[in-house]
């Protein structure tokens, strides 16, 4: 938003975040850069702007959006986080060019949160996408996309400063297509790849010692830094979340089962399937950062294991 203020652009905001102390930080960011702000709880609108929606439908606060767009008329609105699903007949007056930001793949990766699926999946590569908003949720032409390389230094959090910084680019191209008058190419989506994901429970962010290799336990990692601070885990009734670690390999022909630890003597190593090991360099208990090196101090016991 402040880039596009500096550059001159007319940006004005529609935020629906939960305010606290009677201002989200949407607004307060607003204010403190002189962009228009209104505010309304419990989501984020932004005529200038990833991705975050449930499939629910509108909250009774859903009606100031409409009022919003009906009062304000911006010729173009990008969507950013928008907690529900926008209704295309509840705009009376005016209909803008309405984009969505999705910080994903699509029609691969549809749903409220790409960035984790990506991740734990093990994606070959991430993207951001706009496209149109439609009735049908995620569905809509393409107008712009960016993909980019998994890298292994790549978290959950970590990507979505990188791609708030890629959407800008994204807006800039769309903007001045409009602003040259220029036709927006749409790219029709692949239904026949179209995929939807929902919002990660806590199944989903606990280790299957028995069921992922190491390769798999680390993309989880990844996927669950630093908002859930790593992948959980259990130690002897205590649940632990592992925050960074990589694949390895163990010495001997002997067969351990997953989740043994299998060295606590400087590198934290434990065994999981396939012959494979996890080389744990950080875990969490209680909310205290356990370093892996210093395993045997915090209690943790060659032969015994992860459940």
């Amino acid at each position: 938003m402040n880039y596009l203020h500096a550059a001159g652009e007319d940006v004005i905001v529609f935020s629906a975040e939960q305010a606290v102390n009677d201002k989200g930080a949407i607004a307060s960011f607003c204010t403190g850069a002189g962009i228009s702000c209104t505010s309304r709880p419990p989501a984020r609108m932004i005529h200038s702007g990833g991705d975050d929606r449930s499939d629910g439908h509108e909250k009774s606060s859903g009606q100031s959006l409409y009022d919003w767009v009906n009062k304000q008329q911006p010729a173009i609105i990008f969507v950013i986080g928008y907690n529900e699903i926008i209704r295309i007949n509840r705009f009376t007056t005016v209909m803008p060019d309405l984009y969505n930001v999705h910080f994903g793949h699509l029609p691969e990766y549809r749903g409220p949160n790409p960035v984790f699926w990506q991740l734990k999946n093990g994606a070959p590569s991430l993207a951001i996408t706009i496209h149109c908003v439609t009735e049908k949720l995620d569905a809509g032409g393409i107008a712009w996309k960016k993909e980019y390389p998994n890298e292994p230094f790549f978290s959950y959090g970590y990507v979505h400063q990188l791609m708030s910084n890629y959407l800008v680019e994204g807006i800039h191209y769309v903007l001045q297509l409009k602003k040259q008058g220029r036709s927006i190419t749409l790219t029709p989506q692949d239904e026949q790849k179209a995929a939807y994901f929902g919002r990660p429970n806590a199944q989903l962010v606990c280790i299957d010692w028995n069921a992922m290799r190491a390769a798999a336990i680390c993309d989880l990692i990844k996927a669950c830094n630093p908002w859930n601070n790593g992948a959980i885990t259990i130690y002897n009734g205590f649940e632990i979340r592992i925050s960074d670690a990589e694949c390895s390999s163990f010495n001997g022909n002997t067969t351990y089962s997953p989740g043994t630890i299998l060295d606590t003597s400087g590198s934290f190593l434990v065994s999981c399937i396939n012959k494979e090991a996890l080389h744990i360099h950080s875990l969490t208990l209680n909310g205290i950062l356990l370093p892996g090196r210093f395993a045997a101090n915090f209690g943790f016991i060659k032969g015994q294991s992860f459940k």
